[in-house]
């Protein structure tokens, strides 16, 4: 097991002394300064939204109900669900004196920059490209295979880095987010708790396990997408194909779910899970699953493709490489 540990460090220490690593970590710095900025201009412009704004919800409110009104209520179509949604939180909001106007803290301010985790998958699969076939590439995987440690813990090694990867880019927003959120608001880590529509009622959620479910939300879907790089690097040993491939995936994802939702199979395909969100607001009406059985597709998808590559890996012939 220390020799295990070993490798992934040395796995990390490799990573760590890139040019590239270094270039992501700055630009994940970049989408903060920006949110930032947005910030500071809301906080700037909301003081009479924040005086106006019960009035301003029931407006809202009467409005929604004037689209729902012709609407069959057991079947709503999407937007008129999401329309619903909208409704009743207001409507809590206003029973329980919520402001939905942003209260500008640390914390809120944390909260908004989690949208940047949205670019850790891109750079997971980037490095998962790279990660096996430059050792081909550089003509160091001979000399890897040399050290006393079998190809399987070598190759998993080299994975679990990447998991380790995506908490190191996750901190990372979540340091940046801090500074920022601290320099325009000061250390004020007051904050409105979260409202989500689940099951057909408006639930409240503390700020610190939302901040937790919004960094830690597309853990599993982006460590799909970094196998399948990791397998295309691994078989292919080329980096340009296997990154363009696992982009593309990435990318189209959610219109490929589209495309096969009304199919009975669908739901044993891995991207109709790639989005794990939907689970945030209760269970997945539309198509009657449940996040433990996405869970479980992904999970078993990325084992195919692991298991899959080390194996090919371990019975590789480098010698004459």
């Amino acid at each position: 097991m220390s020799n295990f540990i070993r490798l992934i460090e040395n796995e990390l220490r490799k990573i760590f002394v890139q040019k590239s690593f270094i270039i992501t970590l700055i630009l994940l710095f970049i989408p903060i300064i920006v949110l930032g900025r947005w910030d500071y201009v809301e906080k700037e412009s909301g003081a009479a939204k924040a005086e106006n704004w019960r009035t301003e919800l029931k407006i809202e409110n009467k409005k929604i109900e004037e689209v729902l009104a012709g609407q069959n209520s057991s079947n709503l179509p999407a937007f008129a669900k999401e329309q619903k949604e909208t409704y009743e939180i207001n409507k809590y909001r206003l029973a329980h004196n919520i402001s939905p106007i942003q209260q500008h803290t640390v914390l809120d301010f944390m909260k908004k920059g989690a949208v940047v985790t949205n670019f850790i998958g891109i750079l997971l699969i980037y490095f998962a490209s790279n990660m096996m076939s430059k050792e081909h590439q550089w003509k160091t995987i001979n000399f890897l295979l040399v050290k006393p440690s079998t190809r399987r813990m070598i190759y998993y090694a080299k994975f679990l880095s990447l998991v380790i990867l995506y908490f190191i880019f996750s901190f990372a927003i979540i340091i940046y987010s801090f500074i920022i959120g601290s320099a325009l608001n000061g250390l004020n880590f007051s904050a409105q708790p979260v409202l989500q529509y689940v099951n057909n009622h408006v639930v409240e959620q503390g700020i610190l396990p939302s901040l937790l479910n919004d960094y830690l939300i597309n853990l599993l879907p982006y460590l799909f997408f970094v196998a399948v790089a990791y397998f295309l690097s691994t078989v292919l040993r080329t980096s340009s194909i296997s990154l363009l491939i696992s982009i593309v995936l990435l990318a189209t994802s959610d219109v490929i779910a589209t495309l096969l939702r009304t199919k009975s199979w669908s739901k044993f395909l891995p991207f109709m899970h790639t989005d794990l969100t939907v689970y945030t607001k209760g269970i997945n009406i539309e198509n009657g699953m449940r996040i433990e059985f996405s869970i479980a597709v992904l999970v078993i998808y990325i084992l195919i493709f692991l298991v899959t590559a080390g194996e090919f890996f371990k019975k590789r012939d480098v010698a004459g490489q």
